[in-house]
């Protein structure tokens, strides 16, 4: 079984060869079997602003309160009983 960049490489290999007006019905074949197989195009979802008005940007020093809740917390972890 030949691998994906094998198959590209021997399709390629063959384009080479293959005179001028011949790959535009290549290029209409390759067109043709994407439009049968093309997905919904994904949507991009950004997180950006996600946290804007809850409160975070009144914190001066987020970092510095991060690390302070990362202590409490390992503390707290830590004393638990299992």
């Amino acid at each position: 079984m030949q691998t994906k960049t094998l198959k590209i490489d021997e399709i390629y290999k063959e384009l080479t060869i293959l005179p001028d007006e011949k790959l535009d019905e290549v290029k209409d074949f390759i067109d043709f079997i994407h439009s049968k197989f093309q997905t919904e195009k994904k949507t991009v979802v950004k997180l950006k602003g996600i946290w804007a008005g809850k409160g975070f940007e009144k914190i001066l020093n987020l970092d510095k309160e991060l690390k302070s809740a990362e202590k409490e917390l390992a503390v707290t972890i830590l004393k638990k009983k299992i």
